[in-house]
């Protein structure tokens, strides 16, 4: 392959197969190049898992996609801090 720092990041050619920059990242089985779409939502005051899951989905009791998306960091659902910062799948 030629020296990377020459070609086209865009170009479709020989050396490649991937449409992109040349990232040396995977791709998936699926042939795609991996693309992480996570959202994501910084507390503030006076909201909770609820009215964050109505912002994003117009659906209040989706708060548990929210929660679940955020065990890592969020032991009860009832209790969010501000400033956290919440994954959004």
């Amino acid at each position: 392959m030629a020296d990377k720092k020459n070609l086209d990041p865009w170009a479709i050619g020989p050396e490649t197969d991937e449409i992109g920059p040349a990232t040396g990242e995977k791709k998936s089985e699926s042939g795609a190049a991996g693309f992480d779409a996570t959202q994501w939502h910084e507390v503030k005051k006076g909201e909770t898992l609820w009215k964050i899951a109505e912002q994003y989905y117009g659906d209040g009791s989706l708060y548990q996609k929210i929660f679940a998306a955020n065990r890592d960091i969020l032991k009860d659902p009832d209790r969010i801090n501000i400033g956290q910062k919440l994954r959004i799948p």
